[in-house]
C-alpha cells in the first residue's frame, strides 16, 4: 500500500512460471518474482536475451495461465474465478516488440480506431480519440489517416501501435522494447513523444528493455531480472551506480555510463551513476580542475 491507502497499480507476489510444464522440454521462465508498482511510476523492467521480462509483461495482461495469488491489479487477483480480463486489458496497455504483430487493419486511421470501436465508444468519441492519439505521437491525423500501414516507416508503424494503445485511455503503458529497430533519429523523436506523454497523461509507464541507453532517461526505477529471478531494484541512479555488476549481467549500458567506466582507469572514485553525456563532461572537467 502506498502512504494514502491506496493499493499498488501492479503487484507480482512470488510470481513463478514453467512453460510446457509437466512435459520434457519444460522451461522455467521466472522464479519467485515479487515487486510492487505504484501509480504514475516510471519503472524499467530490464535485463539480458531470457532473463524473464516478456514473461513478466504477460503477466501483467493475463495473457498466461497464471495460478492464484500471484498477480494483482489494483489489489485484485487477475487469477481469481470471475476476474475482468476484458477491463483488465483495457486498462493495461502494451505495445510489443514487433508492432506489426499488433496492427490488425490496413488502414491507420482504422487501426487506431479498432479498439475503441471493439469497446462500443461511439463513431464520434473513436473518431476523436482517433485524431488525439495519432496527433500526440506526432502523425497528424488529416496526413495519416487514410495511408496505408503498410507504406509507412517502421518506426511510424510502432507509433501507430503506440496510438492505438492511446486511444484506449489505458492508464497502464507497457512498451516491450520500444527502440529496437529504430534509427538515431527515430530513437530520439519516439524518446522525446514518450517523455512528453507521460508527463501530459500521468501514466504509469512501464518499459522493457535489454539496454539502460534509453530507459534511463524514461524510467526513475529499475527492475532487474537476470535467468528469471529480480537482482537489482531501486532508483535508476542507484542502479547505474552498479555499473559492473549490470555489465557482468549482460546488459547494455548508456554511453556516459560507458565512458564513466573508463574515465575509472584514471580516477577510481568517478561516478557511473551518470544520465547525460553533459553530466559526463561536467564531471571529468571538476576532475581536471578546469571551470566553465
Amino acid at each position: 500500500m502506498q502512504p494514502d491507502g491506496t493499493p499498488p497499480v501492479l503487484e507480482l507476489k512470488g510470481f513463478s512460471y514453467t512453460y510446457l510444464e509437466g512435459t520434457p522440454r519444460a522451461s522455467e521462465a521466472v522464479r519467485d518474482v515479487s515487486f510492487r508498482i505504484h501509480h504514475g511510476e516510471r519503472v524499467g523492467i530490464v535485463g539480458a536475451t531470457q532473463s524473464g521480462k516478456s514473461t513478466v509483461v504477460d503477466s501483467f495482461a493475463h495473457l498466461l495461465r497464471l495460478g492464484q495469488g500471484q498477480v494483482f491489479y489494483e489489489g485484485e487477483d487477475v487469477a481469481d474465478p470471475g476476474y475482468d480480463r476484458g477491463r483488465l486489458r483495457r486498462e493495461i496497455g502494451i505495445v510489443f516488440q514487433q508492432p506489426d504483430s499488433q496492427i490488425i487493419e490496413d488502414v491507420v486511421g482504422a487501426d487506431v480506431a479498432f479498439g475503441p470501436t471493439a469497446a462500443g465508444l461511439s463513431a464520434a468519441e473513436t473518431r476523436e480519440r482517433v485524431e488525439e492519439s495519432l496527433n500526440t505521437l506526432g502523425l497528424p491525423y488529416q496526413d495519416y489517416r487514410l495511408r496505408y500501414v503498410h507504406a509507412v516507416s517502421g518506426g511510424q508503424r510502432r507509433r501507430v501501435a503506440i496510438a492505438g494503445v492511446l486511444a484506449m485511455h489505458t492508464p497502464v503503458l507497457v512498451l516491450d522494447e520500444p527502440m529496437a529497430g529504430l534509427d538515431p533519429r527515430g530513437r530520439k523523436e519516439l524518446l522525446e513523444l514518450l517523455i512528453k506523454l507521460q508527463r501530459d497523461r500521468e501514466l504509469t509507464l512501464i518499459v522493457c528493455s535489454a539496454s539502460l541507453t534509453d530507459a534511463s532517461l524514461l524510467c526513475d526505477r529499475f527492475i532487474v531480472l537476470d535467468r528469471g529471478t529480480v537482482v537489482m531494484d531501486g532508483p535508476v541512479r542507484e542502479i547505474l551506480g552498479e555499473a559492473d555488476r549490470l555489465a557482468e549481467l549482460d546488459i547494455t549500458l548508456p554511453e556516459p555510463v560507458v565512458g564513466a567506466r573508463e574515465m575509472q582507469k584514471l580516477f577510481p572514485d568517478f561516478p557511473t551513476d551518470l544520465l547525460t553525456e553533459g553530466e559526463l563532461e561536467s564531471e571529468l572537467l571538476e576532475r581536471l580542475g578546469v571551470t566553465t
